[in-house]
C-alpha cells in the first residue's frame, strides 16, 4: 500500500486542523486508500487533562479518521512515560520505525515518541527526535491554577543523551523538535506581554549546540504558532509549522533552493 507523510504543528487538543484537511484533500490525495502518516511536532494536547474524559474525547475524535499520528512531545502535554505509570495495563511500547514507540490500549493509529532524544526512520529517512520546550506562560498558568508540567523540558541526563546520539551517528536526514534552536528564533513573534528576560532559554539554547554539532539536511519545529521557512543555507532547509498547513514530509525533504513554501504543501 502507498503511503504518505506528512508534516503539522502545533494542534492543542482540537481535531479540526485534521478533520478540514482530511474533508478537503481526500480524493486528491487519496487519503481512505493510503496509509497516511502525520509527525504532529509537539503540542498535540493528547495527555494534557490527564484526569477526567477530555483527553479520550479528543482521542476518539482523531481516531474517527484514517491517519497514524505520530506524536512528538511539546510543552502542553504530559510525558507518555508519566501517563503510562498511572495505568501501565492500558499501554504497549512497540519497536517501529527503528525506535521505539508507545501506543493506548483502543487507540492503536495514536502512536507516542519517548520523551527523550532519540533516533528513527521516516519515510526512509534517518530522523533526531528532539522533545520539550518551556511554557512562556508557566507563571500565568500557575496562578490561574492551569495544567503545566514541571519536566516540560529535557533533563540535563536527557540532553546529555543527545549529545551522544549526535557524536555517535554524526548525520541524519531530518530533525524534528518541539521548539528551534536560539539561533532562529522567531523574535517577531514572541508576546509582547512576556518578558523575555524572564523566558528560561535552556532548550533553544541545547538545540543551537545540536544545531552547530550535527550534519543534517532539514529541520521541522513547531511552538511559535506560525508557518515559516527559513532561508536556504549550505543544503539545509529549516521549517517552522503551527496547524493550518499539511506539509507534505518528501516534498520538504527533496526541495530545492528554489522552492517555496506553497511547493511542500499536501
Amino acid at each position: 500500500m502507498k503511503q504518505n507523510w506528512f508534516l503539522l504543528g502545533d494542534i492543542h487538543g482540537e481535531a479540526a486542523a485534521i478533520e478540514y484537511f482530511y474533508n478537503h484533500h481526500r480524493e486528491r490525495l487519496k487519503l481512505d486508500d493510503c496509509q497516511t502518516n502525520i509527525i504532529l511536532l509537539g503540542d498535540v494536547g493528547l495527555n494534557y487533562s490527564i484526569t477526567g474524559l477530555a483527553d479520550f474525547y479528543y482521542k476518539t475524535s482523531l481516531s474517527k479518521l484514517p491517519f497514524t499520528y505520530i506524536c512528538l512531545r511539546g510543552n502542553h502535554e504530559s510525558r507518555v512515560s508519566e501517563v503510562i505509570k498511572r495505568n501501565p495495563s492500558r499501554w504497549n511500547p512497540i519497536e517501529k520505525y527503528g525506535g521505539l514507540v508507545y501506543v493506548e490500549n483502543g487507540f492503536p493509529n495514536i502512536e507516542y515518541l519517548v520523551d527523550g532524544p532519540a533516533i528513527y526512520e521516516f519515510a526512509g529517512y534517518k530522523t533526531l527526535s528532539l522533545p520539550g520546550a518551556y511554557s512562556v506562560d508557566k507563571w500565568l498558568r500557575l496562578a490561574n491554577g492551569w495544567q503545566w508540567f514541571a519536566d516540560e523540558q529535557l533533563s540535563e541526563e536527557e540532553m546529555q543523551y543527545g549529545r551522544m546520539l549526535v557524536n555517535h551517528e554524526k548525520s541524519v536526514d531530518l530533525v524534528i523538535s518541539h521548539t528551534c534552536p536560539i539561533e532562529f528564533e522567531p523574535n517577531d513573534l514572541f508576546l509582547g506581554s512576556i518578558d523575555q528576560s524572564q523566558v528560561d532559554k535552556t532548550m533553544e539554547l541545547y538545540l543551537g549546540e545540536i544545531e552547530n554539532q550535527l550534519d543534517y539536511r532539514r529541520w521541522a519545529w513547531g511552538h511559535y504558532h506560525a508557518d515559516r521557512l527559513y532561508p536556504w543555507k549550505d543544503g539545509k532547509e529549516k521549517l517552522m509549522l503551527f496547524n493550518e498547513h499539511v506539509v507534505d514530509l518528501c516534498k520538504f525533504m527533496e526541495m530545492g533552493k528554489a522552492d517555496y513554501f506553497v511547493d511542500i504543501l499536501a
